[in-house]
């Protein structure tokens, strides 16, 4: 089935944004998803609105959206809706703005289903973890169609939002890692993808991602119903699940599927990949044509999912050249495997892993990284989560040496969630030394005790969303002290 029609006279351009997207307002632009979102709609030429810190603090990632042209201010007679996050301390702003002025509120996932409806093609990343990397090559790969993008994360250097101006869009469904324990499984549920209908879905892996995807049964029934309503489905083989996927869609007739891999019979092929020390650089088969690739980053996973990215865009009609030239110029990924300093001898790099499937793709990276011993300092996400995958987690960890947790990242307290992450965590077997920082004034920090295991040509990697992201320089500071006795 073919994803670009005959006959095109030229390229087709977006339709435009609807009237309930001219004016958005983001209480919570912190929220995963929320900064493409918001992005992409001021690019697009919305008078997007974000919500001023109380502390009128402008960090790093308010300063970056001022910049695509958000405001930050609070809602005014101009604003046409409000589009939340689901970070629940948003919610007494969201009742009174709702109720009082009328204003309509939508999801992340809605938004997106409004804004792809404007899209002439739409190219979905989809699935249970690890679509970061491939969402973000796509930003490159597909650079002759001037693409647009809606991403959680960024390509380096780069927005996690964007519009090109041309007919592609390129978006990240991964489901909500971090807030989706606002509401209760199964309550105010939507379908993945709900409403979209792709002319290319990369699917990446179809995993177990409670409460999202409580079961792998719950996420072949999702990410099918989103393939069978795309064009074409690209499934990256070898990922979790995918050999699932594959059978079911070729039991019945459905849409076209491109497989991209390792193996014999890929319509894709990963004909070899070799670590240079710096880089990745990959061997690429398509028509029984050959096709050199380099990944600006380490670990095996990242470079199979830049080769997903590949496979994606040939789907779309896209030359194996044209491909390869656009992601010669990709940069790799925001906070993957990103290195923050080095401090006597000793490298601290971050991730923003949080599947146990991501996370230890980040800790064989870091191996590739050092020669000495890695530590890592771990924010696991969500209580429900962490307490389901904990033997998971404990065993994506077991290479490392040491293992400092830093608290659960929720936006319920664990009382209401009904689990404890951490105690889940305790119980788990993790081979190396498992460190959970208590409270208390007298007591070293977490950052403390991970600079106490470290010695020259050590690394320390960060792993998590938000406590994990702000600890690297706490961590730089603390290696530049005299250390405590491990």
């Amino acid at each position: 089935m073919s994803t670009a029609p005959e006959g095109r006279r030229g390229p087709a351009r977006p339709l435009p944004l609807p009237a309930v997207l001219a004016a958005p307002h983001f209480p919570d632009p912190h929220s995963p998803g929320m900064a493409g979102l918001a992005a992409y709609l001021a690019r697009r030429g919305a008078r997007v609105t974000i919500a001023p810190r109380q502390d009128g603090h402008r960090g790093e990632l308010l300063r970056h959206l001022d910049r695509t042209g958000a405001v930050l201010q609070p809602v005014d007679q101009r604003t046409t809706s409000l589009i939340w996050g689901g970070d629940n301390t948003a919610v007494p702003q969201i009742l009174d703005l709702a109720t009082g002025r009328g204003l309509p509120t939508m999801g992340h996932r809605r938004a997106i289903e409004l804004l792809a409806a404007t899209a002439p093609t739409v190219v979905a990343v989809a699935g249970s973890h690890s679509t970061a990397t491939a969402a973000a090559a796509l930003t490159c790969a597909l650079t002759v169609r001037d693409p647009g993008w809606i991403l959680n994360a960024a390509p380096r250097g780069d927005a996690p939002g964007y519009d090109g101006g041309g007919e592609v869009l390129v978006v990240d469904l991964c489901p909500d890692t971090a807030l989706h324990e606002a509401a209760a499984p199964g309550r105010d549920h939507h379908t993945l993808g709900e409403g979209l209908r792709p002319a290319v879905t990369l699917v990446t892996a179809v995993d177990v991602a409670p409460p999202t995807f409580a079961t792998r049964e719950d996420a072949l029934d999702e990410i099918e119903d989103l393939a069978r309503r795309s064009e074409t489905v690209v499934v990256w083989s070898g990922q979790p699940g995918c050999a699932e996927l594959l059978d079911r869609l070729r039991r019945t007739p459905g849409p076209r599927v491109v497989t991209a891999g390792r193996g014999e019979g890929m319509d894709v092929a990963v004909l070899r990949t070799r670590w240079s020390g710096e880089e990745y650089r990959l061997t690429l088969q398509a028509d029984g044509e050959r096709f050199a690739v380099t990944v600006p980053a380490a670990g095996t996973k990242e470079a199979l999912g830049v080769a997903a990215a590949f496979a994606a865009g040939w789907a779309l009609g896209l030359s194996g050249n044209e491909l390869a030239d656009g992601l010669g110029a990709f940069p790799g990924v925001e906070r993957s495997l990103t290195r923050l300093g080095t401090v006597g001898g000793v490298a601290v790099v971050e991730s923003c892993a949080q599947h146990p499937e991501e996370i230890a793709a980040a800790v064989e990276g870091a191996w590739m990284l050092t020669e000495g011993a890695v530590i890592a300092v771990y924010e696991p996400v969500g209580h429900l989560r962490t307490e389901v995958l904990a033997e998971r987690i404990a065993d994506s960890l077991r290479g490392v040496d040491h293992t400092v947790v830093l608290p659960v990242h929720s936006t319920l307290a664990r009382s209401q969630c009904h689990a404890d992450g951490v105690e889940a965590l305790a119980r788990a077997d993790f081979g190396g030394t498992l460190v959970i920082p208590g409270p208390g004034p007298c007591r070293p920090g977490p950052a403390v005790v991970a600079a106490s295991f470290a010695r020259s040509g050590d690394l320390i990697l960060t792993i998590g969303p938000h406590a994990a992201r702000r600890i690297g320089p706490e961590l730089l500071a603390a290696l530049g002290f005299p250390r405590l006795a491990p």
